[in-house]
């Protein structure tokens, strides 16, 4: 399989499923979306969400490119349609096979639609105004002058960041699971490490927020290409 928007072959994995069968997606890393057959991601652990986290942030650096209008289903050929649904956590969008193939998902849209991401807050939003040209939308890679607006004037997603709250109760959800059937000291670490790093976004965000604004990460070239969601990722993970 090829991805729909850039042609280059997918990554296949398997995740953790809700009924116990692995769940298999398709995912281009450098177009940051990932192909669902049918609504396999309603049937995704917490567990296989947090490893999607972790595949994104192994690929942090690969290249971008921007979602186009004009993607095909890998499947049948027909071209996908934009669709938009909401959730318990808001408003989601995603590229649909009309026959029912699947759907090609940006990995910002499937967050929401897993309630893990927030929008901007009014201190984050006078930050970026304040310190920062362009941003990179999160959902189709387009760059979003903030001195307009919040929004990406492209696919119209909102500059969104990970929900510290919503991530924290999934990591305790899983800690306390892992604990009742013995769990793996790699895997409870690396869960305690994240809570203590999402406790911090969630207590002081202006610190880490700080981080994404700073003079050097402008010198580094990131001035104008940031992703804001990909970054908080990043500061999920440590880094």
């Amino acid at each position: 399989m090829t991805c729909p928007n850039c042609d280059a072959p997918v990554e296949h994995r398997e995740l953790e499923g809700v009924y116990g069968p692995a769940i298999e997606i398709d995912a281009c890393f450098a177009c940051h979306v990932l192909w669902f057959d049918r609504r396999e991601s309603i049937h995704l652990t917490p567990r296989g969400t947090l490893d999607l986290f972790q595949a994104l942030h192994e690929h942090r650096d690969d290249p971008r490119h921007a979602i186009g209008n004009d993607m095909t289903c890998p499947r049948c050929g027909t071209r996908l349609t934009l669709r938009k649904d909401i959730g318990k956590g808001g408003r989601f969008s995603y590229y649909a096979c009309p026959s029912g193939h699947g759907r090609l998902t940006p990995f910002s849209e499937f967050l929401k639609e897993k309630q893990f991401v927030r929008q901007l807050n009014p201190l984050e939003r006078e930050r970026l105004k304040a310190e920062v040209k362009t941003v990179q939308c999160s959902g189709c890679g387009a760059p979003v002058n903030v001195s307009e607006g919040f929004s990406c004037g492209h696919c119209g997603s909102p500059l969104s960041v990970l929900d510290a709250d919503a991530v924290e109760k999934t990591l305790n959800e899983l800690v306390t699971a892992d604990a009742e059937r013995g769990g793996d000291p790699k895997a409870k670490e690396m869960y305690a490490r994240a809570i203590a790093s999402m406790e911090a976004t969630r207590t002081r965000p202006d610190d880490y927020f700080e981080k994404f604004t700073t003079p050097r990460r402008r010198s580094e070239g990131l001035f104008d290409a940031g992703d804001l969601l990909s970054f908080s990722i990043g500061l999920f993970f440590g880094r």
